[in-house]
């Protein structure tokens, strides 16, 4: 007997909303009922190519009862305000990274979430790419040995592109723009490969992007067992991915399409190719926040990793204003 596919809603279709849409097409076990976007043209081609209602307003997909769960793709800092409103009209949630603006926020999220049995689950699709699922499993093995440090450089030239939402250009809507829409990604991949943030220090800068909103950041970041890991990002450069793990035995370079490993004392590089991957991380992310509805079990980035991977970026922030080092334990409190 064919299983019944999950029937959610769609806030935000424009833009990475469709990369999402197309994740929910693909699922397997999701069913695109409706969908909702301010942009009421987006919305209705949407509804002619895949015959999904439209709703008029977020209240009213939010309060549907023929949807069980709510999809949010939308501005971080109207993440909060939006899943109060489907979490309590009994909705499982998906939400974009990062989980909130605030700690506060996603601390009132996940009790909520928790009190109501309901899935909770935060769209850091990145540690599920092939590269990094293939890296965890040769660090696994100690393939390059002991860690020693970690460097990463996740950038685009979004800043200077034409078509900016003007919320990720005000820094009360989106504060340390890159660190929070591109690095927060990176932080919560190490955190999965290896283990998770301690503390930070990080400057930022204005040098490219109109008005005061931070388009430049570098941060230091200290893992739990001391390994240091260096990370800028940038809104205004050309594209930049990759992550560099230093062991004793050699080193591992992941960019987003291949993989390499150097070993002390060899002349050969072991390189694998990941090219072929496409969307599938966020097929797989859409899939299993089905499963997690179907079965009542908790997503591999629920709340809590999105809670300490946002900690992670406030705590940048407040390293910023204060020119000191935060821990995650700090902004926690």
């Amino acid at each position: 007997m064919k299983k019944k596919k999950i029937p959610v809603g769609l806030v935000g279709v424009a833009n990475h909303g469709t990369t999402i849409l197309n994740a929910i097409l693909a699922s397997g076990n999701l069913h695109l009922e409706s969908c909702y976007d301010t942009d009421s043209i987006a919305s209705e081609r949407i509804r002619t190519s895949t015959g999904c209602r439209v709703a008029g307003s977020y209240e009213e997909l939010a309060t549907d009862s023929k949807i069980q769960a709510v999809v949010l793709v939308t501005p971080n800092h109207v993440h909060a305000g939006q899943f109060r409103k489907a979490i309590a009209t009994g909705k499982h949630i998906f939400v974009e990274k990062p989980i909130s603006n605030t700690i506060s926020e996603a601390k009132e999220m996940i009790a909520l979430a928790k009190k109501s049995e309901r899935v909770l689950m935060v769209g850091h699709n990145t540690r599920r790419r092939r590269v990094f699922r293939r890296a965890k499993q040769l660090l696994g093995k100690q393939t390059i040995g002991t860690i020693v440090a970690v460097e990463a450089n996740v950038s685009r030239s979004v800043g200077l592109q034409p078509g900016l939402p003007p919320w990720k250009a005000d820094p009360t809507k989106c504060p340390l723009l890159p660190m929070t829409q591109l690095g927060i990604h990176f932080v919560d991949t190490i955190s999965y490969l290896l283990e998770p943030v301690k503390s930070v220090s990080c400057i930022a800068t204005n040098i490219a992007m109109p008005g005061d909103v931070y388009d430049s950041t570098a941060a230091v970041l200290q893992l739990e067992s001391g390994v240091p890991f260096a990370l800028t990002s940038c809104y205004v450069s050309p594209d930049a991915y990759f992550i560099k793990i230093y062991g004793t035995k050699g080193s591992m370079l992941c960019h987003a399409t291949h993989l390499s490993i150097e070993l002390l004392g060899s002349t050969k590089v072991m390189e694998e190719d990941f090219s072929q991957e496409g969307t599938e991380s966020y097929e797989l992310q859409m899939r299993e926040f089905g499963e997690c509805i179907s079965k009542g079990t908790q997503p591999e980035t629920g709340g809590q990793e999105g809670l300490l991977a946002l900690a992670a970026i406030e705590a940048m922030s407040l390293s910023v204003t204060s020119g000191k080092s935060v821990t995650i334990e700090e902004v926690l409190k």
